[in-house]
């Protein structure tokens, strides 16, 4: 009995099998403002080596200044090259820092190289504007790569080692040339290649060789490859070896002599991570041990995926990501070595994921209306700044879907079918109603070789309390029913497996006591998004309803699929699988439409299956060879269209995170193809959303967002005598709010802050002790399409000890053997402080190698405490330790004194503090005198002395009066 929704399945089908791809029909689903003082970090390589920038100074150089520039890492070249009071350059970030002070320098700026930021594009890049935004800057200077940004995918694995994901930053380097005369300057695949040992001749493991990607019999800088055979095995291509793009530079999309080669040298991935056989999460880290890692992405999936994440160099290639500078964490969630979604959208927030991209779609036992743990788990993370990205789905057109009408007192019969070609054993069925379901009545009529049986159904009632309701001999039935903790919309739970006879349609029969609206959804452990279990087309099949969980997540951005060629259909328009809204209880939910018809060129994983249908497209660089690349497609394809987007959002402004989803959706385009649609706040359309993505827009919609320089809290950590000061570096804000509470926001104090100097002030008074402080702050911009808000935490802390005002002791004469010593301390607390916790008397006779302590008794804010009575000729130290509730300790001063012999004569040594008085009495008396005893007793027992005392004074007031 099989409980796990097999219906959870990739965006992207796996091309294997004729169910996931019909290869005859184009309808098919699978058919697919500037400043004068730069930032620094504007002028970094990946690796932080120097970076080409032109300089303008004040004035024209002169030689001494020239030198004293080099010599702080200004690197003019061999000559100097200006026009006028601009140098071209090469700078450190040292430089930099270092000449943003300096009076002659004006300003500095990264060197625009056309072929580095304009060169090609592919179509899908084009299409969504993302070729546009790489040419603007953020607030720092740098072009929008994605540089610095870490984003998640949760998905199938990567190959990693696909040359597509790594950074051109091995250096450059020139091509020998073994015969330079037949002819000069033309690479010789094979033969050529690069002197490392600069032995003027190429050994084996220097010979370059270039791989015929698109297979068109000459060598394209921008597609094919270059690398060199340095590995483990020569004449073959593994692990070990480079390789190497191309700097045209020339602009002849080949390789000649003019040209450098730039070795590509660090990874795009910063983690894999998926399960071991233990069920123990397995991590292969750069920089730790991803060169070890033994994990392969077989099926491609998230290999294609990660290519229109970060894949290619931008620059140097023809297919590029969107966002090409980025990171990613490939998390695989598939397979017996997958994390759990929600395992995985923990990992990734706990391990620095600036955008969180989800690749699975289910659509059976899931009440698909945001409810779920995994859906309000994508809200919580959209909220606290993660922007989480869920293709729709792909679902249209396949009858997985049918909307059904009950009158109450009525059965309402839906039948489905099974293809036996496909092999299924188990069929999943879900039925969504919008009213209770617990009353209804449900049989599922099974076709036989001879007829039909009808079996009468009873159900377990809870999410996930299968009970089995069938069995016989052909078929095992087990269901249950639940209801979602939204209202109005309650589930019916059904799974069938056995022998799947297809000799007629099966049918569902639902009689009810209840008018209700009943979606019914279906799924198959054979198939994939279509060609398995369907519902028969007169029995209400119907595309919309069927965006898939979880994009159903209130705030996950939604993304439909749209075709960018005209390989398959007409350009521009939504694919033909491309999920519908809305969800089942009404909300439309598509947030914009993106490139992921059959069109897209991505890596492919040599892990993974090869397609031979990939083959019929010669113009494309497909290639059952490493380093290949593969026509991928579904609104797998659309949503890292979508992450990479979010990503340069992020490195325009890293506060915008919770307002990804409402810019991508405001600044989404139309055209002929998507027809008029609304603006937000209008609902979108079920099918386009709000449109196509429009990545530069949806940068200059992020510019417009103030931005959150820094905020600083002082104190640091506040105690409970300081008033806190909230100081924020904004810009762009109209004016920023500030909230503030005590009671973790069941009641709060808001103002708008304080401006002085450009920066923004805000004031929470002081509290006591353990108090804990919740507060935020909303800087504003009436033209911006949300705000950003920074939030903060603190408790009151204590790091004062107690105040020990005095302490006294009866130690002032002689001390005997017999005799013990009491000690009264004055301490105290201040106002709202954390409050005593102990105070102890602590003595040593050792000097405080070995420490004793006695506890005290307190009254009237005294604190009493008697320390016992030591032998003859012991040293005793006292001293009083106070500790509060922080645990913050105080000490008195020490007070030392000498113990006598109740029998012999003595030294008393008194210290207190450092001063030492040191007094002697001469005697010859073997024994106290009678004078001198008694004073020691009265001193040492005066407490006694003194009750009794008072106590003969009332008896003898008693008896007089009563004389």
């Amino acid at each position: 009995m099989k409980k796990a929704p097999i219906a959870v399945l990739i965006l992207f089908s796996v091309l294997t099998g004729s169910f996931f791809f019909p290869h005859t029909k184009v309808t098919d689903e699978y058919k697919p403002a500037a400043t004068t003082k730069p930032n620094t970090n504007v002028f970094l390589d990946f690796d932080g080596d120097k970076a080409k920038v032109s300089i303008q100074f004040s004035r024209e150089l002169s030689e001494t200044e020239i030198a004293f520039y080099r010599s702080i890492g200004v690197d003019f070249g061999d000559s100097i090259q200006r026009i006028g009071t601009i140098y071209l350059a090469e700078v450190s970030e040292a430089a930099i820092h270092i000449l943003a002070d300096d009076p002659l320098f004006v300003v500095a700026e990264p060197q625009r190289d056309k072929k580095h930021y304009v060169s090609p594009r592919d179509v899908s890049m084009q299409d969504c504007y993302a070729d546009v935004a790489w040419q603007m800057e953020d607030l720092f200077g740098k072009n929008l790569t994605g540089q610095g940004l870490l984003i998640a995918d949760l998905d199938t694995g990567i190959q990693w080692r696909h040359p597509d994901f790594f950074y051109a930053d091995g250096g450059s380097f020139s091509y020998f040339e073994t015969q330079p005369f037949t002819p000069a300057w033309t690479f010789d695949n094979g033969t050529d290649g690069i002197d490392l040992n600069n032995n003027s001749a190429i050994e084996s493991n220097e010979i370059l060789y270039t791989r015929d990607i698109n297979k068109n019999g000459s060598f394209e800088a921008d597609t094919d490859w270059v690398w060199l055979d340095n590995g483990t095995s020569l004449g073959v291509i593994d692990d070990g070896d480079t390789f190497f793009v191309v700097n045209d530079t020339d602009g002849d999309n080949a390789l000649s002599g003019v040209d450098d080669l730039i070795a590509l040298k660090t990874p795009k991935t910063k983690y894999i991570v998926h399960e071991d056989a233990q069920s123990n999460i397995q991590v292969w880290e750069k920089g730790v041990n991803l060169t070890s890692s033994t994990f392969y992405d077989t099926d491609g999936h998230g290999t294609a995926v990660a290519g229109i994440l970060n894949g290619g160099q931008l620059g140097y290639r023809r297919y590029v990501g969107v966002a090409p500078d980025a990171e990613v964490m490939a998390i695989n969630i598939f397979g017996s070595d997958g994390l759990t979604v929600e395992e995985g959208l923990i990992w990734a927030r706990d391990h620095g994921a600036d955008v969180i991209l989800v690749e699975v779609g289910s659509w059976t036992y899931e009440f698909l209306d945001g409810s779920s743990n995994v859906e309000q788990m994508i809200d919580t993370l959209t909220m606290s700044g993660i922007p989480v990205i869920v293709p729709a789905g792909n679902l249209f057109g396949a009858g997985r879907h049918a909307l059904r009408s009950i009158i109450a007192g009525t059965q309402v019969s839906t039948r489905f079918n099974v293809p036996s070609s496909i092999g299924a054993t188990e069929i999943y069925l879900t039925i969504l109603s919008d009213k209770l379901v617990n009353s209804a009545q449900v049989n599922i009529t099974e076709p036989t070789s001879s007829g039909t049986i009808t079996h009468q159904l009873t159900f377990g009632m809870g999410y996930n309390s299968w009970i089995t309701a069938v069995q016989t001999s052909n078929i095992t039935i087990d269901t249950f029913m639940a209801n979602s903790t939204r209202s109005s919309n309650h589930m019916i739970a059904i799974d069938i497996s056995g022998t799947i006879k297809d000799t007629s349609y099966w049918s569902v029969d639902i009689f009810d006591t209840h008018n209700a609206q009943l979606h019914f959804y279906i799924s198959d452990d054979a198939s994939g998004w279509s060609g398995g279990a369907a519902w028969h087309g007169s029995d209400g099949v119907n595309d919309q309803y069927t965006i898939t969980w979880p994009s159903t997540a209130d705030m996950a951005i939604s993304v439909a699929s749209y075709h960018t060629r005209n390989i398959w259909t007409g350009a521009g328009t939504i694919a033909s699988y491309s999920s519908c809204g809305p969800r089942v209880d009404g909300n439309n939910k598509m947030s914009v439409a993106a490139p992921g018809g059959w069109d897209i060129v991505s890596p492919w994983s040599n892990d993974s299956a090869w397609a031979s249908w990939y083959e019929n497209y010669g113009s494309f660089p497909l290639l059952n060879r490493f380093g290949s690349y593969r026509l991928f497609s579904g609104t797998s394809a659309a949503g890292p269209h979508v992450a990479g987007a979010a990503a340069l959002m992020l490195q325009m402004n890293d506060e915008c995170g919770s307002t990804v989803k409402d810019i991508i959706e405001h600044s989404a385009y139309t055209d002929g193809n998507t027809g008029g649609i609304p603006s937000p706040p209008n609902p979108p359309s079920t099918l386009w959303g709000y449109g196509k993505l429009n990545v530069s827009q949806a940068i200059i919609e992020t510019s417009k967002l103030p931005y959150v320089f820094s905020v600083n809290r002082s104190p640091a950590a506040p105690t409970y005598s300081d008033q806190v000061v909230v100081t924020a570096n904004i810009t762009s804000a109209d004016f920023v709010e500030f909230h503030w509470s005590y009671n973790n926001w069941t009641s709060e104090i808001s103002f708008n802050m304080t401006k002085s100097s450009g920066l923004y002030t805000a004031t929470i008074p002081a509290h006591n002790y353990s108090q804990e402080i919740w507060y935020y702050l909303v800087p504003t911009n009436a033209s911006a399409l949300g705000c950003p808000t920074r939030n903060g935490y603190y408790q009151v802390g204590d790091n004062i000890g107690p105040l020990i005002h005095s302490y006294t002791h009866n130690a002032t004469g002689i001390v005997y053997d017999y005799q013990s010593v009491q000690v009264v301390a004055n301490v105290t607390e201040p106002i709202n402080a954390s409050g005593i916790q102990t105070i102890v008397v602590e003595y040593s006779v050792d000097n405080w190698t070995t420490v004793n302590y006695v506890s005290t008794t307190s009254a009237g804010g005294l604190f009493t405490g008697v320390v016992p009575q030591h032998s003859a000729d012991s040293e005793v130290r006292i001293r009083v330790r106070a500790e509060d509730v922080a645990e913050n300790i105080v000490y008195s001063t020490d007070f030392t004194y000498t113990v006598e012999s109740s029998t012999t004569t003595s030294t008393t040594t008194t210290t207190t503090g450092t001063t030492e008085t040191i007094t002697t009495t001469d005697t010859t008396e073997t024994t106290p005198t009678v004078t001198t005893g008694l004073t020691d007793f009265l001193i040492q027992n005066w407490e006694i002395v003194a009750a009794v005392g008072l106590a003969a004074l009332i008896i003898l007031v008693i008896c007089i009066k009563r004389r």
